[in-house]
């Protein structure tokens, strides 16, 4: 039994299969010790449906079966990242922007609106003001409230 996965090559795999749908990969988590391979996708208008995991989630067991790279038994998850979806790339923050964020600087709690984005960081509404926010004072963040501004539908 193979030991450990390599998780870039399993991310590009991932990717490819999603990104060849109307769908985009979010994110995904694998556990080495349960052996279980969690797959996040997004849509840009509408939700994901479970018509749309199964979808993914046979594409990707065909190739991951067929590949080398998870030559062992493993549990496959396909799913939606949910509301309260972790931010955890540039790209996931462009995604939410428009909707309510919650971001943990470790020092703070900033809760606001998500304006836009730039190369090193994000620049959050609270009340009045804006705030810019560098990647790299961020611990974690989530969207607290998907707001729907023609964005999403």
């Amino acid at each position: 039994m193979k030991g450990n996965v390599d998780l870039a090559e399993l991310s590009e795999m991932i990717k490819e299969v999603v990104e060849d749908t109307e769908l985009r990969f979010y994110d995904f988590e694998f556990n080495n010790v349960s052996r279980t391979l969690r797959v996040y996708i997004d849509k840009e208008k509408g939700g994901v449906t479970i018509s749309d995991c199964q979808r993914i989630s046979n594409a990707l067991s065909r190739i991951l079966d067929a590949s080398e790279l998870m030559n062992f038994p493993y549990t496959l998850e396909v799913s939606s990242p949910g509301i309260g979806r972790l931010l955890k790339k540039p790209e996931h923050y462009s995604w939410a922007i428009g909707n309510v964020v919650e971001i943990d600087t470790g020092a703070e709690k900033i809760t606001g609106f998500l304006r836009g984005t730039r190369k090193d960081g994000i620049v959050v509404a609270v009340g009045t003001d804006e705030n810019f926010i560098p990647y790299r004072s961020i611990k974690k963040a989530r969207i607290v409230e998907e707001i729907s501004h023609g964005k999403r539908s």
